[in-house]
C-alpha cells in the first residue's frame, strides 16, 4: 500500500516525466508483443504494400527483417491507410476512411523517403506508426489537462489526472493506438477540443467572454479535424448544440447583451466547424464520383436527396446498418464488446446523475468559485452524452467489436474510472486487469492477421 502511494504520489507530482516513462515502457511491450506474434494469419496481401513496380520481388532495396517489423502493424484497415496515403483514393470503398489521416502520414512519409533505410512504400508505414505514437503520446498529456481543469481548485492535491491519463496509456484500443490507424489521432483531436471547451466555458464563467469565444472556435476547429480522420467525430456536434440552446435561451430570459450575442456566434462557428468536417469528404468524393457525368455512368448513391458516400459505402461494402449486425454467429463480438460498451454506458449515466462523481466525490457541494469553474450539470453532459450516444450507435448499427478501439477517443469514461477507484477498488482493479489483458492478446492477434479487428 505504501509503495503504491509512493508511485501516485510521484506520478502527481511529476505528471509528465511519469507518464512519459509509462508510455515507452507499455509502447515498447506492445511491439515486443507483436513482434513476437508466430505469423501473418489467413491473409498475407499487406505484403502487397511492399513490392516495388520496379523490382522483380517484394523487398527488394530493403532488409527483409526491417520490412517484416513494419508489415506487423499493417494489419486489417491499416492496408487501406497506408494505401490511400501512397496513391490516394482510388477506390469507393476507401471513402469509408475519410481523408484527414492518409493526407497526414503521406505528409510525413515524405520527410521520411530520403533515408536509405526505408523504401518509398515503407516510409508510408513508418510514418504512420510515428504518427500514432506522438499523436497517443499528445492524448494522454491532454487527457491530464482535461481531468485537472474538470476538478478545479480541489483537484490539484488529487492523483484522479495522473491515474486517468495512465488508463489511457492501457486503453483497450492497444495496437491500434500503434498501429497506421486513425484511433490514436482522433483521441488527440478530440482530447484537444474537449479541453478547449472546458477552458472555454472556465472563461466565459470568470467574466472573459473574447478569450471564451477563441477557445470555443478552437474547439470546433479541432473537432471538425477529428471528424475528418472519423465519422464519429460528428458527435461532438453535441455540445455546442447544447451551449448553443442554453445561451439562446438566457438571450431570451434574460434579455440580450454584447456578451452572450458573441458567445452564441462563436457556439455556432465552432457547430459549423465540426459540420465541415464530416461535409467536406462528402463533396470531393460528389466531384470525382458524380459531378459533371452522365446519369448512367454516375453511382447510385449520386441521386439520393442528400449524397453521402459514406452512407453507401458503408452499408454496400461492410453491411452497416440498424439492427444487421445482430445476427446469432456475431453474439461472440457483441459479448467481446460488452465491457467496453458497460464502462461507457455506466461512466456517462453515472456522471449525468452526480458530476462530482469525476472529482472521486458520491456526493457533494462544491464551493461558489469552483461551480463557476469546473463542471456544471450542462458541461458534464457536453462530455457524456457523445459517448453515450457512440454506444447505442456501436450496439445497434456498427460491427460492435470496434468500440473498444473508438471508445479511447472519449475522455469521460477514464476520468471516471479513476474516480472510481477509491470507493470501488475491487471493481477498478478487475476493469483494468481486463483492459491490460485484453490489449496484450489483441496485440497478438492484429499482428498475425486474425481477428477481432
Amino acid at each position: 500500500m505504501m509503495k503504491t502511494k509512493t508511485l501516485l504520489q510521484y506520478g502527481h507530482e511529476h505528471p509528465i516525466v511519469s507518464l512519459s516513462t509509462i508510455f515507452v515502457v507499455w509502447k515498447s511491450v506492445i511491439f515486443l508483443t507483436a513482434l513476437a506474434s508466430p505469423g501473418v494469419g489467413y491473409d498475407t496481401c499487406a505484403s502487397l504494400l511492399w513490392f516495388d513496380k520496379n523490382a522483380t520481388a517484394p523487398f527488394q532495396n530493403t532488409p527483409v527483417q526491417l520490412q517484416s517489423q513494419w508489415l506487423k502493424f499493417v494489419r486489417w484497415d491499416a492496408i487501406y491507410f497506408t494505401h490511400m496515403a501512397e496513391y490516394g483514393h482510388v477506390y469507393e470503398q476507401e471513402w469509408a476512411f475519410g481523408i484527414g489521416l492518409s493526407s497526414t502520414i503521406s505528409w510525413i512519409a515524405k520527410l521520411l523517403e530520403g533515408s536509405s533505410i526505408v523504401s518509398r512504400s515503407t516510409s508510408f508505414a513508418l510514418a504512420g506508426i510515428l504518427l500514432s505514437h506522438a499523436a497517443h503520446w499528445l492524448a494522454v498529456i491532454q487527457l491530464w489537462a482535461i481531468a485537472t481543469t474538470l476538478g478545479g481548485k480541489g483537484q490539484s492535491q488529487s492523483a484522479i489526472p495522473f491515474v486517468a491519463a495512465t488508463l489511457h496509456v492501457f486503453s483497450p484500443a492497444g495496437i491500434f493506438l500503434s498501429a497506421p490507424y486513425t484511433e490514436s489521432v482522433f483521441a488527440c483531436l478530440s482530447f484537444s477540443g474537449f479541453l478547449a471547451f472546458l477552458w472555454a466555458h472556465q472563461y466565459f464563467n470568470h467574466a472573459r467572454p473574447f478569450a471564451g469565444c477563441f477557445n470555443m472556435v478552437i474547439a470546433g476547429s479541432a473537432f471538425g479535424l477529428a471528424t475528418l480522420i472519423r465519422s464519429n467525430g460528428i458527435l461532438a456536434g453535441i455540445p455546442f448544440l447544447i451551449e448553443a440552446v442554453t445561451t439562446l435561451l438566457a438571450l431570451l430570459s434574460q434579455g440580450f447583451s454584447l456578451t452572450r450575442i458573441v458567445r452564441l456566434g462563436s457556439v455556432g462557428l465552432g457547430g459549423i466547424l465540426v459540420a465541415v468536417g464530416m461535409f467536406l469528404p462528402q463533396v470531393l468524393a460528389f466531384q470525382v464520383y458524380c459531378a459533371g457525368r452522365s446519369p448512367g455512368d454516375r453511382r447510385e448513391w449520386c441521386q439520393w436527396t442528400l449524397p453521402s458516400i459514406f452512407t453507401f459505402v458503408q452499408s454496400h461494402y461492410w453491411n452497416v446498418g440498424p439492427f444487421r449486425y445482430w445476427t446469432l454467429s456475431n453474439l461472440p463480438l457483441f459479448l467481446l464488446a460488452a465491457p467496453t460498451l458497460w464502462l461507457l454506458v455506466q461512466s456517462a449515466s453515472d456522471t449525468l446523475r452526480n458530476p462530482e462523481v469525476l472529482r472521486g466525490k458520491v456526493a457533494a457541494s462544491p464551493s461558489a468559485s469552483d461551480r463557476a469553474s469546473i463542471h456544471p450539470k450542462l458541461v458534464t453532459a457536453s462530455l457524456a452524452l457523445p459517448q453515450l450516444v457512440l454506444s447505442v450507435l456501436a450496439l445497434t448499427s456498427y460491427h460492435v467489436q470496434i468500440i473498444a478501439r473508438i471508445s479511447s477517443g472519449y475522455p469521460l469514461w477514464y476520468i471516471w474510472l479513476a474516480a472510481s477507484a477509491r470507493d470501488r477498488p475491487k471493481c477498478a482493479s478487475v476493469i483494468i486487469r481486463w483492459m491490460i489483458l485484453y490489449a496484450l492478446i489483441q496485440a497478438g492477434l492484429y499482428a498475425s492477421f486474425l481477428p477481432p479487428a
